[in-house]
């Protein structure tokens, strides 16, 4: 059964000073989140600070993302971190420019296998979250699928339904493509406005049909989805608590 989380990107103005982390961690616990994902907390904020946070306000930290540069030039630090707070997934996101053709996905597969044996030997899973242009079609496919079809059997993929709707591809084939090897998404709404400017809703306050995407998660097997809004037109407390509204009253549900 697919469990509801939040993607603590979404909060990174409120996640600067340790007391702010506290608070906003806080929050989400009030809310009824009780999973999340943890990207950009301040380098300030110390990771011990960030540990007693969580179990503080009875949080579990799952993964950890950052950007791939970030995260291979500083993978000593982020499995360390990933230990301390009790993580299991390593994600990372973004195929470089350089990258995107046939020969340059297949070697970037290889250095992130090489990521995915250190990680492995450290108790801890790769899984490549793909940006809008990491759907871009070479040679007929997208980019992601030359990138898997390289990677180890046991590399994951987070799907972010709002990349791959942005991209003009099927979510829900997507997902059932790669089932099995997906054990996170992400949820992220938006509206297009009439002057073709875009913003980001809540889930359920948008343009994506997400009832058919929720089943399709259960069918999947997938175990976290995580709500995520990195702009918001109010604020963005109520934005999360909306959120989780929305996708608990379509039964993807906060773990007790």
């Amino acid at each position: 059964m697919t469990s509801l989380g939040f993607q603590a990107s979404s909060l990174k103005a409120f996640l600067t000073i340790p007391e702010d982390v506290l608070g906003t961690f806080r929050k989400l616990s009030d809310m009824g989140y009780r999973v999340v994902q943890l990207q950009w907390i301040s380098p300030d904020v110390p990771d011990e600070f960030v540990a007693d946070a969580l179990r503080e306000t009875r949080l579990t930290c799952v993964s950890t993302q950052d950007y791939y540069s970030v995260v291979s030039d500083n993978l000593g630090r982020f499995i360390q971190m990933n230990k301390l707070w009790n993580s299991c997934l390593m994600c990372v996101s973004g195929i470089p420019r350089e990258k995107m053709s046939v020969e340059g996905l297949l070697a970037f597969s290889v250095e992130l296998g090489q990521m995915a044996d250190v990680l492995r030997e450290n108790g801890l899973i790769l899984t490549f979250h793909p940006r809008v242009s990491d759907y871009t079609c070479i040679e007929g496919r997208p980019a992601v699928d030359w990138l898997m079809d390289g990677m180890p059997d046991d590399a994951q993929l987070t799907i972010d339904f709002y990349s791959v709707v942005k991209a003009g591809l099927n979510p829900i084939k997507l997902l059932e493509r790669y089932s099995g090897r997906v054990d996170m998404v992400h949820f992220k709404d938006s509206v297009i406005l009439p002057d073709g400017r875009e913003n980001l809703m809540p889930v359920g306050q948008g343009h994506i049909a997400w009832p058919e995407i929720f089943e399709a998660c259960q069918k999947a097997g997938v175990k976290w989805g995580f709500a995520e809004q990195e702009s918001w037109q109010k604020d963005a407390f109520i934005c999360a608590h909306e959120s989780y509204e929305y996708i608990t009253s379509h039964g993807i549900l906060s773990p007790p």
